[in-house]
């Protein structure tokens, strides 16, 4: 594929896949390792939103410190300094120096490192592949479908490792991917110079942008609420298999693997889609089929229609987020990417923790179908909001007058 003879893209698509996959694998070995450590499932969640909360308090600053750094050396520092962090949780439990405050300490500390690195993860494909739409969207497209591939297969194989090895070395893995992506990105991907601009310091430019930007300002609030209609979907698809498919966790399993075995199809899918189409109405038309898709998950039906419908969602969820990630970037100038991006981000990461307060009232208190009917009216509002402004300003830059 042409994007692999690009070494500093192959690079960065070998980091990503292997730091990737390493989060993947945390993300079920740390809530476990606090699970069994301390048998406590409230602490297990205060442990995840411990890790989200930084991200979203101080995602604004890290776009600045970002657009001061330039996006290799935020990459290169956030790796480095995320790697002792996760080996320092098995290391200081087994020395039996790791209290929970100490434990919630350093997770927060590991989400204060991404949110920079968020802010630069996409920014820096520009940077190497250039300004135009569609070799932007298509190299988002293929470090999308890299990155479902870690979704789908991280799991499963920190299940199978925490088996055989424990959950403290799936850590220390972990913090080691950290190192190789470092070395990868240190020794070949050497993007173009760019001076930082004199405002790179401005916390709030990207915000200001985001504000200013007739169609930017209209999908932030919308990602917003989508993001929080999937929290909330995703806390109470568990409820809803108690309550309708006799508490069956294989059927759980099945669920969100038919998101992520969806997701990653349509991620290469979407890798000829975003040659082929416009991006405005391709990301559209798709975020109008997923939210049909996801409908059917309100029915009450044999669970394989919900399975359907998530496989569905998931393929289309690819093929909005290629052509709607390329049209962000693109959208926002150069000397604000890192700060726009990052403020995009933190606007989306807002949504988990509300999504999970909303969730635990909601489900205590509702028929889990009700529940996710509600859900999905907020989420069809946001995707009409999105594709309605997306295609008034398709039809604007149709009619525009040519210089």
């Amino acid at each position: 594929m042409t994007i692999l003879r690009d070494r500093r893209l192959a690079a960065l698509l070998a980091a990503e896949v292997i730091s990737s996959t390493g989060t993947q694998m945390t993300w079920l070995a740390l809530p476990w390792f606090v699970l069994r450590t301390t048998g406590s499932p409230q602490r297990m969640t205060w442990v995840l939103i411990a890790e989200i909360l930084p991200v979203a308090l101080l995602g604004f600053w890290g776009g600045a410190i970002a657009g001061r750094l330039g996006t290799r050396r935020t990459m290169l520092v956030c790796d480095l300094a995320r790697a002792p962090l996760f080996a320092s949780i098995p290391l200081l439990h087994s020395a039996g120096l790791l209290p929970f405050p100490v434990l919630l300490a350093i997770v927060a500390v590991t989400g204060i490192f991404l949110a920079p690195y968020f802010a630069v993860q996409r920014a820096v494909v520009p940077e190497l592949v250039g300004e135009e739409h569609q070799d932007v969207a298509y190299a988002t497209a293929f470090f999308q479908a890299a990155n479902r591939l870690t979704i789908f297969f991280g799991p499963p194989l920190a299940g199978i490792l925490i088996a055989l090895v424990g959950t403290a070395q799936i850590l220390y893995i972990d913090a080691a991917t950290y190192l190789v992506s470092f070395m990868l990105v240190a020794i070949f991907v050497h993007p173009p110079d760019v001076p930082a601009p004199e405002d790179a310091h401005d916390v709030l430019g990207g915000v200001r942008f985001l504000l200013r930007d007739k169609l930017l300002r209209v999908w932030t609030p919308s990602f917003t609420v989508i993001d929080i209609s999937w929290t909330l979907l995703f806390a109470s698809l568990p409820v809803l298999v108690v309550a309708e498919y006799h508490a069956d966790p294989h059927i759980l399993g099945w669920l969100f693997g038919a998101l992520g075995g969806g997701a990653l199809v349509g991620a290469f899918v979407s890798m000829r889609m975003v040659r082929r189409f416009e991006p405005l109405a391709l990301s559209s038309t798709a975020f109008f089929f997923q939210m049909l898709s996801l409908w059917a998950i309100a029915i009450p039906a044999p669970w394989e229609v919900p399975f359907a419908a998530m496989a569905a969602a998931g393929f289309f969820m690819s093929n909005v987020n290629a052509p709607m990630q390329a049209l962000v970037m693109l959208r926002i100038p150069r000397e604000l990417r890192t700060q726009g991006v990052a403020a995009f981000g933190v606007f989306q990461c807002i949504g988990s923790p509300i999504g999970l307060i909303i969730a635990g009232i909601a489900l205590s208190r509702y028929d889990p179908h009700a529940v996710v009917a509600v859900v999905l009216v907020l989420n069809s509002i946001a995707i009409l909001t999105f594709i309605t402004s997306a295609l008034a300003e398709r039809s604007a830059l149709r009619t525009a007058p040519v210089d």
